[in-house]
């Protein structure tokens, strides 16, 4: 007979999260093209176009000089680049990569040409190029596969920051647990539990900012992770 180890209340948990983890299908490119970026279907009125992002964003592009003072930022999941536009419009540097082409036809023409067509998960910048790297409201579309890939390539990328924004399981029942959010949009196929998305930076060598999470959770949404490198 073979007596119970302590982490055999486990076992059944990640078998669990394997089968759901296994099961999930990626969202394909083509789904997010010029009508997903510029229809008005999104509650609230949440546009895609320049005027309307930068009413929504507020605060947003001034906090990021204020807090991180970057030489150099990676928008990874930039969709039509307007954070882009605004950095730039106070002078900070900003590329950024999506993998649908609508972001090319509908970027403001003064980014056009900062934005790399490819998949997040991928390395198509060079290493620890950018002082800052910033994923906001991109990991929900992205199977657990996909951001396990997409975390390692913003730390990657980063030669000191990461500052993403997510939709989080509103109530995970343990840490591996995570959910969707249809009702707000039908490509939000991953709702992680907070501390399992912290583990996965934690695993780059990359260290907890609550400070700078604090500073830049303006909108008080809980939904903002800063994570700092740690060997500087």
């Amino acid at each position: 007979m073979t007596t119970p180890g302590p982490f055999d209340h486990f076992v059944e948990t990640v078998r669990r999260f394997e089968d759901a983890v296994l099961a999930q299908q990626p969202v394909s490119a083509e789904h997010y093209d010029d009508a997903y970026f510029a229809d008005d279907w999104r509650e609230g009125g949440n546009r895609y176009d320049l005027d309307t992002r930068r009413e929504i964003e507020g605060r947003n592009p001034a906090l990021i000089e204020e807090v991180f003072a970057p030489d150099r930022v990676l928008d990874l999941g930039c969709g039509p680049g307007f954070l882009m536009a605004l950095l730039l419009e106070r002078r900070v540097e900003t590329d950024g990569v999506d993998f649908s082409r609508s972001s090319l036809t509908l970027a403001p023409e003064s980014v056009r040409d900062r934005i790399t067509i490819g998949d997040v998960t991928e390395p198509l910048v060079p290493e620890r190029a950018h002082d800052l790297v910033v994923c906001r409201e991109v990991l929900e579309h992205l199977t657990v596969l996909q951001i396990r890939k997409t975390i390692a390539q913003i730390c990657r990328a980063s030669s000191r920051f990461a500052y993403v924004t997510t939709r989080f399981h509103p109530s995970p029942s343990d840490l591996l647990d995570f959910t969707t959010d249809y009702e707000t949009d039908p490509t939000h196929v991953t709702l992680l539990a907070k501390d399992f998305l912290r583990t996965l930076f934690v695993l780059e060598g990359f260290r907890r900012r609550s400070d700078l999470e604090a500073r830049m959770d303006w909108g008080e949404k809980g939904r903002v992770l800063v994570y700092e490198r740690a060997d500087g």
